[in-house]
């Protein structure tokens, strides 16, 4: 046979943050994501927690940006705890929870290299 390789495969995930905002927002509102950076191993899983001081009554959004590509949107969350999936993403892949009105994770589960993106937070009064 040919050479035998790892089957552990390094999957890394480059996490970012951003805040919609609107013409109503005010000095002092926040947003924060955190890690901001995961090296994590192929078939393990991994949370990403985002909190936001924007509003108390708004949606928070995640989006994937993989390499050489656009912002895709993977959920949106209203402070009711209702987590919508865009086409192509599942709860099953990305488990989206609103832990408060102000408190949003999502755990990525089954990592595989297909998963190294950059992934954003956002929150807004409205749907985007």
């Amino acid at each position: 046979g040919g050479p035998l390789w790892p089957s552990s495969v390094l999957v890394l995930l480059t996490l970012s943050c951003y805040l919609l905002l609107n013409a109503s927002v005010g000095v002092g509102n926040y947003i924060g994501q955190w890690p901001d950076r995961i090296l994590q191993r192929a078939g393990g899983s991994l949370t990403i927690s985002c909190y936001q001081n924007y509003t108390e009554e708004s949606y928070m959004f995640w989006y994937q940006q993989p390499p050489r590509s656009g912002l895709k949107l993977i959920a949106s969350s209203t402070s009711w705890k209702n987590s919508i999936y865009e086409d192509g993403y599942s709860k099953a892949k990305f488990e989206v929870s609103r832990q408060s009105k102000n408190y949003s994770l999502m755990t990525i589960k089954n990592l595989t290299p297909k998963d190294e993106a950059t992934y954003f937070c956002a929150a807004s009064n409205h749907t985007v």
